[in-house]
């Protein structure tokens, strides 16, 4: 077992830290692996699981990989983290990664996040109820059986975190005492759009990749995205943001990437959805 991940799996006195980490992914499980193995180079933690159908070809040796029914759709995903993720999770908590998320300061983890439930990074689009993200979260294996009892079978086109910390919150708080972090604890557990005034535990969002990865791991992330995700507006944001700090190579790699999907005639147009002017795209072009 490698020692990247393995070190990391426990604490050295053997006794288990009652924390999984977890990635769900079917779309782009060998990216949500390499999230993983990040994560496990920053936090020890008891297991490191991997859940989707298939094994992809290179998952670091201690990450257990457990194979579960297709998930094709964010709905899909949605389904299976409210109703059947709890079967697959046996320590008190479990944090959950997505491809485009991971531990960033192991010393910036706190003992008392585990006094709640739910931790995710603050939302900024809302009056109320902001905590929080799903893409990197703490959440309680309480919490996930409490959800998998009053969950809706179809989310109804809601993102499972967005149905937990806002739709069924009362209920978890009235019915089963589940207990969400307010929102200074969330701002010292991670950030995704509303960005920190010190170093957090962890991040998500693809939107910030480029602050934590080098050329060489972005430009291998930006490669093994599908079409959903290079033709989204966080790809741009992503590919605007590395011109912004002057990674001009970085920059280019993202337009040829996009140019795979989206005819060249057709990018000025596409790269309006993040407020680009006319003639974007030559300017790329020239960099």
């Amino acid at each position: 077992m490698s020692s990247s991940v393995q070190d990391f799996l426990q604490h050295d006195s053997d006794r288990p830290v009652g924390i999984t980490i977890c990635a769900v992914d079917d779309i782009t499980p060998r990216l949500a692996a390499d999230a993983l193995r990040r994560s496990c180079r920053k936090m020890r933690f008891d297991r490191a699981v991997l859940l989707s159908s298939s094994r992809p070809g290179s998952v670091a040796e201690g990450i257990e990989h457990i194979a579960i029914p297709p998930i094709t759709s964010h709905e899909d995903y949605s389904r299976f983290m409210l109703h059947d993720l709890h079967r697959h999770i046996d320590t008190p908590h479990v944090l959950i990664v997505q491809w485009d998320g991971f531990v960033l300061d192991g010393s910036a983890w706190d003992r008392t996040f585990t006094a709640y439930d739910y931790i995710g990074a603050v939302w900024g689009g809302h009056a109320q109820r902001r905590v929080g993200n799903g893409g990197f979260s703490l959440r309680s294996r309480k919490l996930l059986k409490a959800v998998a009892q009053i969950a809706p079978d179809q989310p109804a086109g809601r993102g499972e975190d967005d149905l937990i910390c806002r739709i069924l919150a009362p209920r978890l708080e009235s019915e089963f005492g589940i207990l969400f972090a307010p929102e200074a604890v969330a701002h010292r557990f991670a950030y995704e759009r509303v960005l920190p005034d010190a170093r957090t535990f962890g991040f998500h969002g693809l939107f910030n990749l480029w602050r934590h990865l080098g050329d060489d791991e972005l430009l291998q992330v930006i490669e093994d995205l599908p079409a959903s995700v290079v033709t989204g507006r966080d790809f741009l944001q992503c590919m605007a943001c590395c011109l912004g700090v002057k990674r001009f190579s970085m920059a280019r790699a993202f337009v040829q990437r996009l140019s795979a999907y989206v005819d060249k005639d057709r990018l000025d147009a596409h790269f309006r959805l993040i407020g680009a002017k006319p003639g974007f795209a030559e300017f790329l072009s020239k960099l």
